[in-house]
């Protein structure tokens, strides 16, 4: 049976009776290959980037409709997360994949209720329904959001950019796999909280103080441009256009047009000099590399198509890579560097690629 090859359940359907079969001759053989098969729906919908309330909701009811169907899901999530050591899946064609690891019981939630109830996909009810899978307080190879992220008031999935318009002079453009929360003060919105991912922020020249914090650090401008990401814990600001004032453990630095700095937790990199054109290429359809390593190449293309690729092989993880990817054609990519270095690729079900 290939793996995770099942169509999307729908929160409608899902809420069927838990999508039981209707065919009782198949019951015994074909049972277990059609929930295994269901499950691993369910799973690719939690990953998607679009799952809602009312699939969380739909998903607590396919599990509580009995113990074999709550087990199914937690096997399949077991198999993404045992996609770690993927070279164990390069020659598996089937669900019967061996030594599955066995995922931890989530952590205790920390999610506010309002918040919860209107936007987190895999609540504590579903945690509790499905014991032993950490799909909501740690989703494996990050193809769901963080608990984190869950508390946004705006959230992008894989390969999605938005545009908010946060005030009347601030407007901020979220790339893809970013979560922020709005900021206010005496009620007026004067910035965000990035979670995580990337943003550009526009400050028209009359604007009030605008602030983003990200990771350890609070920046604050106005009439300015100016780029954040923050990823992995590690924080970088691009100054476009204006100034900025990064406060930092205590400590105040400035940042002209075309600076950039690095930090992570309170630590900060030299402020340096870039090109402001090709710090925006994101928002230009653009991926662009120079001398990059690969294996932050791989990481960077992950954030932005669906599935994964998986780098095996750490002699690969620092050959350097140039060029410029279309976002919306990355697969090309892929073939591109697969090509460069000569290396073998095995695709899996659900837009896995192993490089190796």
């Amino acid at each position: 049976m290939a793996v995770f090859a099942a169509p999307l359940p729908t929160a409608d359907r899902a809420g069927q009776k838990g999508l039981q079969l209707t065919d009782d001759a198949r019951w015994h053989g074909e049972r277990d290959e059609a929930l295994e098969a269901q499950a691993q729906a369910w799973v690719r919908r939690m990953k998607s980037g679009a799952a809602r309330k009312a699939d969380a909701q739909a998903l607590q009811r396919w599990c509580q409709a009995s113990e074999a169907q709550a087990a199914a899901f937690r096997r399949a999530a077991a198999q993404w997360r045992a996609l770690g050591p993927a070279a164990a899946l390069a020659g598996e064609g089937d669900a019967e994949l061996a030594a599955l690891r066995s995922a931890r019981r989530p952590a205790a939630s920390t999610l506010r209720k309002p918040l919860l109830q209107r936007r987190a996909f895999l609540g504590s009810a579903v945690a509790a329904t499905v014991a032993g899978v950490a799909v909501a307080m740690d989703p494996p190879l990050g193809l769901w959001p963080s608990a984190q992220a869950l508390r946004a008031d705006y959230r992008t999935g894989t390969g999605q950019q938005q545009r908010v318009a946060v005030s009347a002079d601030a407007t901020v453009v979220m790339n893809t796999r970013s979560s922020l929360r709005l900021l206010t003060s005496d009620g007026e919105r004067r910035g965000i909280d990035l979670i995580e991912g990337e943003v550009a922020v526009e400050l028209a020249a009359s604007s009030q103080p605008f602030t983003v914090t990200a990771g350890a650090g609070l920046i604050e401008g106005r009439g300015a441009r100016f780029e954040v990401r923050h990823i992995d814990g590690r924080v970088c600001v691009t100054c476009l256009q204006g100034r900025l004032q990064l406060s930092l453990a205590g400590r105040e630095l400035g940042l002209g047009a075309e600076e950039q700095v690095e930090y992570q937790g309170q630590s900060t990199l030299p402020v340096r000099t870039v090109d402001a054109v090709a710090q925006s290429n994101w928002r230009q359809g653009v991926l662009s590399f120079q001398k990059t390593a690969l294996a932050q190449v791989v990481a960077e293309i992950n954030r932005y198509r669906p599935g994964r690729v998986l780098l095996l092989g750490r002699k690969w993880d620092a050959q350097p890579v140039s060029g410029r990817f279309q976002i919306a054609d990355l697969d090309k990519a892929i073939a591109q560097i697969q090509r460069l270095f000569r290396l073998e690729a095995t695709s899996l079900p659900g837009a896995i690629v192993i490089l190796r």
